[in-house]
This record gives C-alpha cells, structure tokens and sequence, in this order.
C-alpha cells in the first residue's frame, strides 16, 4: 500500500469514525426518534465504495496523468450511478423510515465525496 492510499485510508477512517459517533452513538441520546436500524450498513457501504474508487483513482493517475481526466470523470459517473441505484432499490424495497434513510445518505454521500475529491485533486497537483 502506497503512502498516499495509506493517507486516504486513515482520513477516511476518522470520517467513518466521526460519522458513527455522530448517528449511532450521540443521536440517539438527543433525538431517538430519528435513530436509523440500517445506518451503520450505510456507513459502510460509503466507507468501502469510497477506499475501491479512490484506490482505482490512484493507481489510473499513477499510470498516465494525460488520460486521466477522462478516467476520472468517467469513475464519477459510473459511481454516482451504482449510489443513485442503491438509493432507489432500498427506495423501492423498504418504505419505512425513508426521509431518515435519503437524509442520511446524502449526508454521508457528501462527506465522502468531499474527502475524496480533495485527497485526488492533492495528488493531481503533486504528479503534476
């Protein structure tokens, strides 16, 4: 595992960690009424699907800086369309606490991305 990835996996990490404490652990003790059974298969799904992608990402720059724009663009895409499917399917299968599970989503959905986001925009200004 390269140093970069290494970086990535512990900022993600304490964001995973951060978000946990924030949705399974303080929110139920403010507001338990808006406690969430499958956040934690959430937070997961974001944490994984984001180390994959940002794996993928690093070893595309890696290899050619010139084609990677194109590459990059194309991984966003493909990823915000397996998010948007899984929204809809969970949408579609379980009806029940759905604006909690579309707020938390999008929630996660943006912490992630913008951690990921500013580590590759780093490592295209260092290859650069």
């Amino acid at each position: 595992m390269n140093a970069l990835m290494k970086r990535f996996l512990i900022r993600s990490t304490l964001l995973a960690i951060v978000f946990f404490l924030i949705g399974w652990v303080i929110s139920p003790q403010v507001a338990p009424q808006y406690q969430l059974d499958i956040f934690p298969f959430i937070l997961i799904f974001f944490f994984l699907a984001t180390n994959l992608v940002h794996a993928y990402l690093l070893r595309i720059a890696g290899k050619d800086i010139a084609k990677f724009s194109t590459r990059y663009m194309a991984t966003s895409m493909l990823k915000m369309l397996f998010y948007l499917l899984v929204a809809v399917a969970y949408m579609m299968i379980g009806q029940e606490q759905l604006k909690l599970f579309l707020i938390n989503y999008l929630i996660m959905y943006a912490g992630f991305t913008i951690l990921e986001v500013a580590e590759i925009s780093r490592v295209v200004k260092m290859k650069n």
